[in-house]
């Protein structure tokens, strides 16, 4: 049976794991961190509301397939449990992706559409937008701000418990930005209950 590389790389999204081998329990009783596991929209809503985070602009991925795509990705998977910022036609910000994922917090609340940012070609918007869709009462298409100067892609999970807290914050950040317009999307990287994926497909923390 071939590795799960790809299931390598994403445990490889928290950092504190690969110090020690202290650090998953650490984890767990910190932050409340568990393994994996197949998620609902309902149970994702209500998990946002018993911890009092942001419960718009909630997405997830269309189907296992776009799910598990995005998840083998090299360069997509060095931003989970992180943020990108992209410009207003759609190219990535550079960022150092080694800096805590809650780093971007002054850049976010500082962007402005006249500004001069250095720019990444590895990924575009316009790949990922087709593969997410939004969930959850208050949450709308991602196209429903016209010409954002800036679209943040925040991604969570449930399985991270308490350390959402620690992504969850941008929230704030774009709230006090008031000179670029910017469109806000929590991606959750949950696998969903109705995709039926198979073991192999399962992501698991070791």
């Amino acid at each position: 049976m071939k590795t799960n590389m790809w299931t390598l790389k994403f445990t490889g999204m928290i950092v504190l794991l690969s110090i020690s081998t202290g650090c998953k329990t650490y984890m767990s009783l910190k932050y409340g961190m568990t393994q994996p596991k197949e998620e609902t929209p309902a149970r994702l809503s209500a998990f946002l509301e018993k911890h009092h985070f942001p419960a718009e602009n909630l997405y997830m991925f269309n189907d296992s397939a776009s799910y598990c795509q995005e998840m083998r990705d090299p360069v997509f998977s060095k931003y989970l449990i992180g943020h990108m910022i992209f410009t207003r036609d759609g190219t990535l910000l550079q960022r150092d992706t080694a800096q805590c994922q809650w780093a971007g917090y002054d850049l976010v609340k500082s962007l402005h559409p006249d500004s001069v940012y250095e720019k990444s070609s590895e990924v575009q918007l316009s790949q990922i937008l087709p593969k997410i869709i939004p969930f959850g009462m208050n949450s709308t298409a991602a196209g429903s701000i016209m010409e954002p100067d800036f679209t943040l892609i925040v991604t969570w999970a449930k399985f991270i418990g308490k350390y959402n807290y620690r992504l969850f914050v941008l929230d704030e950040a774009v709230k006090l930005n008031t000179t670029a317009r910017i469109r806000l999307i929590w991606l959750n990287v949950d696998m969903q209950e109705s995709w039926k994926l198979s073991p192999e497909q399962k992501v698991a923390i070791r």
